[in-house]
């Protein structure tokens, strides 16, 4: 008796049971909404919505710049996403902001900051 047909099955149950990958062999583990309702500018926060797709779509997107060009340009808005993900088996915290600025932690040191830009925007119009 062949196992063939019972090993395609364990097979095709592994691959099922894998988690999605993202863009750029991202795995987006965990994300959760985040609103500063102390801010009087909250209210323009109601359309920001990200999926966990969404989140590896900006990291595959957007632009990584120096501090200096990200004090100098990045909106930081009163609401955003923040979770964890998982890139080239490392384990990061990220947030991103309505308006496309995000920051990329590891052991809770920023050691990136991300500007959504033009393709970023245009892939992701509910940051706006």
């Amino acid at each position: 008796m062949s196992r063939a047909p019972g090993l395609v099955l364990l097979c095709a149950a592994l691959v099922a049971c894998a988690p999605p990958r993202g863009e750029g062999g991202i795995e987006v583990v965990s994300l959760q909404r985040q609103l500063d309702t102390t801010r009087g500018d909250a209210d323009i926060c109601s359309a920001l919505t990200l999926s966990r797709a969404d989140v590896a779509r900006y990291f595959a997107l957007a632009e990584q710049v120096d501090p200096a060009t990200f004090e100098g340009e990045a909106m930081v808005m009163p609401c955003s996403y923040r979770g964890t993900l998982r890139r080239a088996g490392k384990l990061y915290q990220w947030q991103i902001f309505a308006g496309g600025a995000a920051y990329l932690y590891d052991d809770a040191a920023t050691n990136q900051r991300y500007l959504c830009r033009e393709a970023c925007l245009a892939a992701l119009p509910g940051l706006r």
